[in-house]
């Protein structure tokens, strides 16, 4: 039921729907097991999100809470939105639309910025963890790096050096 409820308040992105109710308000996870899972979830193939749920899902009950989590974050979205579709073909020339669907934009990009600020208090006391971030800001956002190419460098390296400060080498 709450990937339901997440899945139906985060169009275009759920990591701070996702953030705000596992970590603030169920308290399912503190910020450094959400950022863990939620790393784990980035390198797995497919959407984050769908991953994040599996993880989540399968952590706490095993194959059903997975196969309960991902179909009550991937059902009620999917029927909305090929309801939406359905009516934006009809109305999609009206400029009132189009001004929604860029303010929903402009939105998605405010609450992504606000969950990165707030995941990035996480990282206090972790120098490694705040450089890899900025590192990983600056290949990505200033120096333009393909996200493929700064996965297989800092990523690696960071899962390197986790692994080593865990003495599981």
């Amino acid at each position: 039921m709450t990937y339901c409820g997440i899945s139906l308040q985060s169009f275009g992105g759920a990591l701070a729907v996702v953030e705000r109710t596992m970590v603030r308000h169920k308290q399912w996870l503190d910020g450094g097991e959400f950022l863990g899972l939620y790393a784990i979830a980035q390198v797995l193939p497919g959407p984050t999100g769908i991953s994040f749920c599996v993880l989540l899902g399968d952590r706490f009950f095993g194959l059903r809470g997975a196969a309960a989590a991902l179909a009550g974050f991937l059902l009620p979205p999917a029927v909305i939105v090929l309801s939406l579709t359905t009516l934006f073909t009809r109305f999609e020339h009206l400029p009132w639309v189009q001004g929604a669907l860029h303010g929903m934009g402009a939105a998605a990009v405010g609450l992504v910025i606000h969950t990165t600020l707030r995941l990035g208090r996480s990282l206090r006391g972790v120098p490694v963890g705040i450089v890899v971030a900025v590192l990983t800001f600056g290949a990505v956002a200033l120096l333009h790096w393909p996200v493929s190419a700064v996965m297989a460098t800092l990523g690696v390296a960071s899962v390197g050096w986790a692994w080593r400060s865990l003495g599981a080498t």
